[in-house]
This record gives C-alpha cells, sequence and structure tokens, in this order.
C-alpha cells in the first residue's frame, strides 16, 4: 500500500488521496504519469515531482523519509509493503518502573525467525536485527518496551517507523490488554501457558537466577507467545482497518503476517557461533540486592540503631504487621491497636517509626472523606504518589474510598508517636523493595523472605514463615535504615510531607556532614546565651524569634505575655509541627545550625525527622531560684518570672529532659556552660 499513499505529500490528506483513488490514480506511477510532463516512473524522475524524494527513500530503504513525512495512523502501509522487514518485540522485566525495574528477557521475531535476548548474555544479535529492521511492531511499546529498550542497550539503532498496536487496535475497536484482545480474536497459546500472566514473568526470572533453567524456557515460551499474539492482532486489525476506512480492495495489500509463523528451536549445549536456536545458559549474575545492611552499616553505624517498621491496616479490629529492627536483626509480630504499637515500640527503645501508610493528605484538603468541600478543587492524590506513578510504580492515590479510613489512622498514629517525641516517617515496602531488587510478595513469600536476607537480615522470619504484612514491615524499618544513613529521596514536599525511598546514589556525604544543634529548657537556663555563644561557627533559628516576626506583622507589641499567648495559640489551632516548620525554613539551606527554643516533645521528633542523625539535642536544667535570679536582671520582661514560668506553653518543657541526647546542668558561670557544652558538642 506504500506505493498507493498520497497523504505524505504536501497539501493532500485522506480526502483528496481517496478523490485521487477514486479517478484510477491509484499508485505513484499514474501519479507521476497523470502530470503534464509524462515520464515513466523508475526511469527519469522530473526534478519537480513531489514523489521524487519518497521514490528516492523507497529504493535505498530509508525509513527516516516516511518516518518524517507520514502520520502515524498510516504507519500500517509501511508494515505491508515490507512483512519480511518487520520486527515484533517484546520485553520481559522485573516490574512495571523503567525507573528502577530492569529487561529480563527481550524476545523478537523477525519473517519466520525467533530470537532472544537474557540480562547478561550478548545482545550482538539483538542489535542487528534492530538495525537491519524497515518497522518496529510492539503492544504498548511506546509507553513500556521502548522506555528499558533505551535505557538499557546504550547507542542501539531503533527503527523509525513504530506501529504499536494498542493504539492501532484501539481504532478498529479492540481494547484493554493484550490477552484480552487475544481471546477476542481467538488466538490461541498451548496449554501450559495459556491463561500466564505478565505477573508470573518477574517470578520466572527469580527462579532462575537461582539456577532453574527450566524457569528461563518457560519465560522464552511465554514471551515467544505474545510475539506470534502481535501478528494475529495486526492481521486483524488492519483487515477490519481496511475495511473500516473503505480503502479500495485495488490498492489494498493482504495482510500475512500470521503466515510468518516462528517456531521455538532449542539447543542443548552453547553454539560455537551465533545461532537461530535457542541456548539457555546457567545464570552468572549476582542474586544479592543491590545493596546491603553491611555496606548501609559502613556509612554510618546502624549496629544500635532500632527502627521500627509497621505495615499498618485501616482497623484496629485487624492485625498490623510490626517489626523491630535493631541493627540486622528483626523481630517481628502481629499487633492490633495503637496503644500496643505506642507500647512496643517505646519498650523496644525506637530511635524512628516507619510506617506504611499515608501520612497526609493532598495540599488544600480539609478532611479524609469524600464530603470534604475541596475534594473536588484539590482531588485526592498527593505529589509522592504522581512521582511514582511517572516512574511506573503503582500505589493507591491515599484518599480513594479505601484508603480513606487507613490515611487517617496513620495520620492520627503518627502524631501520638511525635507528641511522645518520636520522629515518623512514611514508607512504601512496594518501591524500597524494586528499588533494592528484592522480590516483592506477589513473587511470593520465600523469595521475599530470602531476598530479605541477602540484604543481611536475621531473624526467626528466616526459618519460621511469617505473614506478608510482618515481611512488608520488616522492609518499612529497612527504610527506616536507608533513611539514617541518608541514602533516601524524599518524594513529595514539605506541605503534604515526604514519602521516603531508598536511593543508591544518594549523596550520603552532604547529609551526614550536617551539624545541627536542638537546644531546650525551661526560661533562664542559659539557652539564648549558648546560642549567642555559637553565634560565630552556627547560623541560629530561634522559636522566638519566628513568633516575634508573626506579632510584628499583625502588629502587636512584642513581649514575653505576647510571645507565650501566641505560642500556645499556635500549639492548639495550627499545632506544634506547623510552627517548627516555620523555625526551620529560616535556615533550610544552612548546614552548621543552632535551633533555640524547643519546648515540646514535637519539637524534637520534627528535628530528628528534617536531620536525622546530624541533629543533637542537648537539654539545659538549672535550678529553679538560679533561673529566677538571672530573670530578675532581665527588666525588660512585661511579666514577673513566677508568672511567666507557669504559663502552659512551658509546662512541657521538662519532658524534653528525657529525649535530649545530652543534658547540661548550668547552676554555674557562663563559661562553664560553654566548657560543659563543648566537651558533649565533640562526642555529638
Amino acid at each position: 500500500m506504500l506505493k498507493s499513499t498520497f497523504q505524505h505529500l504536501k497539501g493532500i490528506g485522506p480526502k483528496t488521496e481517496r478523490g485521487l483513488w477514486a479517478k484510477g490514480i491509484t499508485t505513484w506511477e499514474s501519479y507521476v504519469n497523470s502530470q503534464p510532463r509524462q515520464q515513466s516512473l523508475f526511469s527519469e524522475i522530473p526534478p519537480d515531482s513531489p514523489l521524487r524524494e519518497s521514490i528516492a527513500a523507497y529504493e535505498s530503504g530509508d525509513m527516516s523519509f516516511f518516518y518524517d513525512s507520514l502520520k502515524t495512523s498510516e504507519y500500517y502501509r509501511v508494515a505491508l509493503e515490507f512483512p519480511e522487514d518487520v520486527l515484533f518485540l517484546d520485553i520481559e522485566t522485573t516490574g512495571l518502573s523503567h525507573y528502577y525495574d530492569i529487561i529480563t528477557i527481550v524476545g523478537w521475531s523477525l519473517g519466520k525467525d525467533y530470537g532472544v535476548y537474557i540480562n547478561g548474555q550478548d545482545d550482538s544479535q539483538f542489535r542487528e536485527v534492530m538495525a537491519k529492521a524497515k518497522v518496529l511492531v510492539t503492544f504498548n511499546g511506546i509507553m513500556f518496551d521502548m522506555k528499558f529498550i533505551k535505557k538499557h542497550f546504550e547507542n542501539i539503532t531503533i527503527p523509525y517507523i513504530h506501529l504499536d498496536l494498542r493504539f492501532f487496535a484501539k481504532r478498529v475497536g479492540f481494547s484493554g490488554g493484550q490477552k484480552a484482545i487475544e481471546k477476542e480474536i481467538g488466538f490461541g497459546r498451548q496449554s501450559d501457558i495459556d491463561g500466564m500472566l505478565g505477573e508470573a514473568a518477574p517470578i520466572l526470572w527469580h527462579k532462575y537466577r537461582r539456577g532453574d533453567l527450566d524457569a528461563m524456557r518457560r519465560l522464552i515460551e511465554y514471551n515467544h507467545a505474545d510475539i506470534e499474539g502481535m501478528k494475529w492482532i495486526l492481521d486483524i486489525s488492519t483487515k477490519l482497518y481496511l475495511q473500516k476506512e473503505k480503502i479500495p480492495k485495488k490498492i489494498q495489500k493482504k495482510p500475512k503476517f500470521t503466515k510468518l509463523k516462528s517456531k521455538l528451536k532449542w539447543l542443548k549445549n552453547k553454539p560455537a557461533k551465533p545461532s537461530k536456536s535457542i541456548f539457555v545458559p546457567k545464570f552468572t549474575g549476582s542474586n544479592k540486592p543491590l545493596i546491603t545492611y553491611a555496606e548501609l552499616n559502613e556509612i554510618h553505624p546502624l549496629d544500635n540503631f532500632c527502627s521500627i517498621g509497621i505495615d499498618l491496616v485501616s482497623s484496629e479490629d485487624r492485625e498490623t504487621g510490626f517489626c523491630v529492627l535493631k541493627g540486622n536483626k528483626a523481630c517481628t509480630s502481629r499487633v492490633k491497636t495503637d496503644d500496643d504499637l505506642i507500647r512496643l515500640s517505646i519498650e523496644a527503645g525506637a530511635d524512628i517509626i516507619s510506617i506504611d501508610s499515608p501520612l497526609s493528605i493532598p495540599k488544600g484538603r480539609t478532611s479524609f472523606f469524600d464530603d470534604d468541600p475541596f475534594r473536588k478543587e484539590f482531588g485526592i492524590t498527593r505529589l509522592c504518589e504522581r512521582l511514582l506513578k511517572r516512574r511506573g510504580i503503582s500505589s493507591y492515590p491515599c484518599l480513594i474510598p479505601s484508603m480513606q479510613k487507613l490515611t487517617r489512622r496513620g495520620m492520627q498514629l503518627a502524631e501520638k508517636f511525635r507528641v511522645l517525641g518520636i520522629p515518623v516517617i512514611e514508607s512504601y515496602p512496594g518501591a524500597a523493595q524494586d528499588i533494592m531488587a528484592i522480590p516483592r510478595k506477589q513473587a511470593g513469600l520465600d523469595y521475599l523472605t530470602e531476598g530479605l536476607q541477602e540484604f543481611g537480615l536475621a531473624g526467626a522470619f528466616v526459618d519460621t514463615p511469617v505473614s506478608h504484612d510482618e515481611l512488608d514491615a520488616i522492609t518499612s524499618a529497612i527504610v527506616g535504615h536507608f533513611f539514617w544513613v541518608g541514602m533516601y529521596e524524599g518524594l513529595g514536599d514539605a506541605g503534604e510531607e515526604y514519602l521516603i525511598i531508598p536511593d543508591l546514589n544518594a549523596n550520603y556525604k552532604n547529609w551526614l556532614s550536617k551539624k545541627v544543634i536542638g537546644l531546650s529548657g525551661a526560661m533562664a537556663t542559659g539557652k539564648t546565651t549558648l546560642t549567642k555563644h555559637l553565634g560565630k561557627k552556627y547560623s541560629s533559628a530561634r522559636f522566638s524569634q519566628v513568633l516575634a516576626e508573626i506579632l510584628e506583622k499583625e502588629g502587636t507589641e512584642i513581649s514575653r505575655s505576647a510571645l507565650q499567648e501566641l505560642g500556645w495559640q499556635i500549639h492548639q489551632e495550627k499545632k506544634q509541627r506547623w510552627l517548627g516548620k516555620q523555625v526551620l525554613d529560616t535556615v533550610e539551606d544552612k548546614r552548621r545550625i543552632v535551633i533555640d527554643g524547643l519546648r515540646f516533645l514535637e519539637d524534637h521528633a520534627l528535628m530528628v525527622e528534617t536531620y536525622g542523625p546530624a541533629f543533637t539535642h542537648f537539654h539545659i536544667k538549672s535550678s529553679l531560684q538560679k533561673c529566677k535570679d538571672r530573670a530578675e536582671k532581665n527588666r525588660s520582661e512585661d511579666i514577673d518570672f513566677t508568672e511567666a514560668i507557669n504559663k502552659k506553653v512551658e509546662k512541657k518543657v521538662r519532658q524534653l529532659e528525657k529525649v535530649a541526647h545530652h543534658v547540661i546542668n548550668n547552676n554555674g558561670t557562663m563559661e562553664n556552660l560553654f566548657n560543659q557544652f563543648d566537651k558533649l558538642g565533640s562526642k555529638g
């Protein structure tokens, strides 16, 4: 049909092309002969003929010309013109994310031949057929296969003309995935792979990696069936499209790709030179995850670090997966209530809590449920979920009906932990497993268990079967390790909070080289004095300064009582976390920071969540009389010390002593305070 095509010529669309066909101008030769200067098609072509370039491109096989001049909707004409040069291609991968997953095999058929590339083996045959083919045919290859191909095969030649059957078949009424269309058109697969879905492909790859050659043969058989199914889809879709578009029979090319059926031919021994038959070699790559616990532990010590992983469910009536991960020792259980989750975490000495649940809602939303008046305006999906989707990792929007109660429970549980001073991060085990190259639970719990063990974890889960909830809880806890050593990425933004996922290429040195000092203590214990002392080496941020700026904008006179009143109002209405973020914004890009005025346990939790091991918390104590004496020297206060110290906003400061990394007793001179800090600071 290509030599009956005129739509690639300037000024000719489908309607004009049909008019030419109706006049009997059905070939390039008849078109040239219809022009004033009569010339034979394949002899001398008039230099001004609009078909001169078309004929030259056809004769030389220059598909780039037709790629540039033809609409993609007409690429099927090129395929019909060169059936022996059409390459059917299908890949298998470890998952759906082109960002994190990898190709396991690439299968192709050119003419009646079928070939396959196995990851880690010689790719020269595949490169040759890609360079030779005039047309590439895939199913959903534009959105999927080609992203993987371009990432995996550096500098590979890709045919210009790409016919994606997902879109071509849709134009004649076929929708859904390839398997659904195959059933609709009557394509049958051999019984042992009939009904096998794409989800099985990663499982077969994991089996092959562990020495099962039959698993690879089965994977290749599955891939081969996909290739042959595409030929059926292309033939039937083409026939229906020619009928739908009422293409004159005189110019139709009869589809015949199903006649170019390929067969699998197996070799028992490795051939001396490239062969069209298929040899399955033993897997020679690494079975281990892309990174191990030992490697994380080398970056920053983790053996005494306790990360709690929680694979949360929406109701306290059902059991949640729970893991205590101390160093590389994992202990799992199933827990129902929030109270028990909190109690067990405290008993374990949790340094961080990593929860598999949304811990925020889309910016602008005011409630979890569909009656929220802002639902339509701000939607049900957060930025982190959209970013995952772009990377090919599926996740549920946090406020679809089935997730609303889980999101509510997750956020409420996180707040309960933070009020106790325990930092919390949000994790997603599936994404973490993909990034680490550990099989997900869908591949089989045995493979996930094996992957966690190969990562370097020990515990009863290795020998005693545990639930998938507990295995995901282990993975969530591992994310806590990645976070602590700085090998992580925060997806999202500060307004919606961040979803933490491992990042194997993260600049952990930047994370660990920061030095952030947090100061807490009652009034007049010496916090501001110490902050000023550190002022030459550290950028400072003060809670009271942020409050003062708010008062100034409101036109309110700044005083101790006004600051305390505003601080308590914010704590009650906007919550302490909001105020803490305003403080952090003032020193966002600084590397050495002192933060003065932590008053609530939530302040400590936020600082740890923001700076990890770079944050060191100092709590300063003084006798009540000493504090009173110092305060009375400051005659600028509008209320006396006793009244100020008993305000609600000051009541919980003493609780910070139990979560601080160091406690300083400041009952002496300023020099003594500075000396104590310098000694402890060098340790921190």
